[in-house]
């Protein structure tokens, strides 16, 4: 997993390589939505793609984590399948309906019978690197996931400063590496063995999904997460009293309305009257004059990643096994 985790910047190259080989053809035409079908690390992608589009897309885009598809599902609708190992259950049952609605669709996966499926249904489909965890691959599916709709919906006119971009992003967390180490095992020893409770905006909420979801499988750590503004209409009034057990984490970065903003710094001197300690991962981390959002998605990614790991590390468990996941998976197939 460390060296997995180290790689991470050459996986944004060797995924935007992949990228510029994709071809569509004239197929996609006429869309007025957008689904993307995916679980667990592969269903991240989809996530952090629409956060990072939705400012600029002007139709709807869905994430679909279930079986069932959703009822306006139809010719029109541009509908991604991604599953890493091309096996995930849920994906290709959602796929069989979405090929039953017509859908435009397009396949992501490393192998499997996705794979299969969408070679035997002439579907589009791009072909990911095997034989590696569906978390650790994520930069392919982000990427992936974003140049699909990008040459959909704007038939290739801004796919090449998107790749420049991507390819800039990927030298300077290079760059930067050794200094996101650092500050990963700085945050792992103010967090002991207490329960991360991560806030952030909507704009970012697939970096708190991933945050927990790695503290989940590399750290075999419960942790949640939760949205401002929504979690002010319920969840802080949850802080009340001392809880000694729990940690806060808050994702302050730029791209968010000012009134969000204040928001938070409101929360973080309400709920620092309860917690020993307060973490803010925030903009003024990136020792750079200016950074786009994409930038800073990628970089708070790998520095999360760090921290799952230095957490796992510290706490003697292994980051690789997935036991739980691979049980359920083995006791479904005897149904």
């Amino acid at each position: 997993m460390k060296d997995y985790i180290r790689n991470f910047p050459n996986q944004i190259k060797k995924a935007c390589e992949i990228a510029t080989k994709i071809d569509l053809g004239d197929k996609f035409n006429d869309i007025n939505n957008i689904v993307i079908s995916g679980q667990g690390g592969s269903g991240i992608g989809g996530v952090i793609a629409k956060n990072l589009l939705q400012p600029y897309c002007s139709i709807p885009i869905i994430i679909n984590q279930d079986y069932k598809i959703p009822a306006f599902v139809n010719e029109k609708t541009l509908f991604i399948s991604s599953s890493y190992s091309g096996n995930t259950e849920e994906t290709l049952v959602a796929l069989e309906k979405a090929l039953n609605k017509n859908s435009q669709i397009v396949c992501i996966t490393s192998s499997g019978k996705l794979l299969e499926k969408a070679r035997s249904n002439n579907l589009s489909h791009i072909i990911l690197p095997s034989g590696f965890a569906p978390r650790v691959m994520l930069s392919f599916s982000v990427i992936q996931i974003l140049c699909v709709i990008k040459m959909v919906l704007d038939k290739k006119q801004s796919l090449n400063e998107v790749l420049i971009e991507l390819n800039q992003i990927q030298e300077k967390i290079t760059s930067f590496q050794e200094i996101m180490i650092a500050t990963a095992k700085e945050i792992v020893l103010k967090m002991d063995n207490k329960m991360p409770f991560i806030y952030t905006f909507p704009e970012f909420e697939g970096l708190a999904l991933r945050f927990k979801q790695q503290l989940n499988e590399n750290s075999k750590r419960h942790a949640v997460y939760n949205i401002i503004p929504e979690m002010n209409h319920n969840e802080i009034v949850a802080w009340n009293k001392k809880n000694l057990c729990s940690i806060a984490f808050f994702i302050d970065l730029n791209e968010t309305s000012q009134q969000n903003k204040k928001r938070m710094q409101i929360n973080k001197s309400q709920i620092s009257k309860y917690v020993e300690e307060v973490i803010e991962l925030n903009s003024d981390m990136i020792k750079l004059n200016s950074v786009s959002t994409l930038f800073e998605y990628f970089y708070f990614i790998h520095i999360i990643d760090w921290i799952s790991f230095f957490l796992a590390e510290r706490d003697g468990v292994d980051p690789n096994t997935i036991e739980p996941i691979d049980f359920l998976k083995n006791e479904l197939k005897k149904t």
